[in-house]
C-alpha cells in the first residue's frame, strides 16, 4: 500500500501530461483498496443495548473477577444483543475491545455457563494479535473485493436481442467472469489458510473458559451450542407482559434436561455437519472432543445463587425489550 501510494505521487509529480498522471491516479486507487478497514462502534449499537457498569454492576463485577483470574483484558464496551451469540471485536484505529452477549443465549445458559462463556470471550482478547489481523487483512481481503469489483453482471446476454452490445457482453463475461473466478479462488486459498490460526485461537479461548468457570460447565455450555437453533423455537412471544426473561429462561433449561440424552448425537452431527476448511470456529462436538482430553479444571470464578439472582434482575429489561419487538414485529405484520 505504501509502495502504491509513493509510486502514484511520483508519477503524478514527475511524470508525463497524460499516461503517468492516469498511472498515478489508478496506484492510488489501489492502494485504497489495500488500505485497512477498521470496524466502528457506531454501527454495533443500531441492533444492540449499549449495558454500563450502572446498568448491570453485577455482570461488570463477574467481567472483572475473570478477568483478573485469567490476566486478559478487559472490554470497553459491553453490548447486549437479541441474538443466540456473543463474541468480541476491536473497533476504530484506537483499538477499543467490545464484547457483545445475544440475551437470547445468556437466558439459555445456567450462571456458571455464563462464566464460562465470559471467560471464552475474554480469551479471545488475551490471544487476539490486533496488530496481526490489521497486517494481514489485506492479503485476506483485497482478492476478494477485486473478484466483486470485477465481476461481471448476472443478466442473461440473450435478453438484449442481437446487438453489438450483446457481443461486448458476452465477451466481457466470458474473460471477467474467469478472471473474477480466479481471484475469488486466490481470496478463498488464503482464508482457508487464515481459519486454522482463528480455530486454534477457538481452542486455547476454551481452554481459558475452563480454567475460569471449570471443564464441566465449558463442557455443557458447548452442548448448548451443539443444541442451537434447536432451543431457537422456544423464545417466543407468547409469554405474559413482564415475565419473558423468567418465562423463557424457565422453558429453554427444561428443554435442555429433556434433550440431554441427545446431548452426543448432536455433538456427532456438529462433526459431520459443521466442518470446513474455511470455518473459523471448530465444530462444537469436535472442541467437546479435545476439552476432553485436556485436564480437567475446576472453577475459579463462581456465581452463588444470590449473584444469579441478581444477574437475572439485570437481564430481565433487555430479555422484555426483544419481547417488545417480537410484539411489534405482528402489528407491522
Amino acid at each position: 500500500m505504501v509502495t502504491a501510494i509513493v509510486a502514484g505521487v511520483w508519477l503524478i509529480v514527475v511524470g508525463g501530461p497524460f499516461w503517468p498522471i492516469v498511472s498515478g491516479l489508478f496506484l492510488l486507487a489501489f492502494a485504497a483498496l489495500l488500505r485497512p478497514r477498521f470496524d466502528r462502534l457506531k454501527p454495533l449499537l443500531k441492533n444492540s443495548y449499549r449495558v454500563e457498569p450502572a446498568d448491570a454492576p453485577t455482570l461488570h463485577a463477574i467481567i472483572g473477577r475473570i478477568a483478573e483470574r485469567l490476566d486478559t483484558p478487559r472490554p470497553d464496551v459491553v453490548l447486549i444483543t437479541f441474538g443466540w451469540s456473543a463474541g468480541v471485536v476491536t473497533v476504530g484505529p484506537r483499538p477499543r475491545r467490545v464484547l457483545f452477549l445475544g440475551v437470547r443465549l445468556l437466558l439459555a445458559l445456567r450462571p456458571q455457563e455464563v462464566v464460562a462463556l465470559l471467560g471464552h470471550e475474554l480469551g479471545h482478547l488475551r490471544y487476539a494479535d490486533t496488530r496481526r489481523v490489521l497486517l494481514t487483512a489485506p492479503a485476506r481481503n483485497t482478492f476478494g473485493r477485486l473478484s466483486e469489483l470485477i465481476r461481471p453482471p448476472s443478466v442473461s446476454p440473450w435478453e438484449l436481442g442481437p446487438s453489438i452490445q450483446l457481443a461486448g457482453l458476452l465477451i466481457w463475461q466470458l474473460t471477467g467472469g474467469v478472471l473474477s473466478w480466479l481471484l475469488f479462488a486466490t481470496h478463498l486459498a488464503i482464508n482457508a489458510v487464515s481459519a486454522r490460526d482463528q480455530r486454534t485461537v477457538e481452542l486455547r479461548a476454551d481452554d481459558l473458559a475452563a480454567r475460569a468457570a471449570g471443564t464441566a460447565a465449558v463442557l455443557r455450555l458447548l452442548d448448548v451450542t451443539a443444541a442451537i437453533p434447536s432451543p431457537a423455537g422456544y423464545v417466543q412471544r407468547h409469554v405474559p407482559k413482564g415475565e419473558a426473561a423468567t418465562r423463557w429462561r424457565r422453558m429453554l433449561q427444561s428443554v435442555q434436561e429433556r434433550e440431554s440424552a441427545g446431548a452426543a448425537a448432536r455433538r456427532q452431527l456438529s462433526i459431520r455437519t459443521e466442518a470446513s476448511f474455511f470455518a473459523s470456529h471448530p465444530a462444537p462436538g469436535r472442541r467437546h472432543q479435545w476439552l476432553t482430553t485436556r485436564p480437567a479444571h475446576g472453577a475459579a470464578v463462581s456465581v452463588g445463587e444470590a449473584e444469579a439472582a441478581i444477574l437475572e434482575q439485570e437481564l430481565k429489561p433487555y430479555a422484555e425489550a426483544l419481547h417488545r419487538t417480537m410484539l411489534k414485529e405482528i402489528v407491522h405484520d
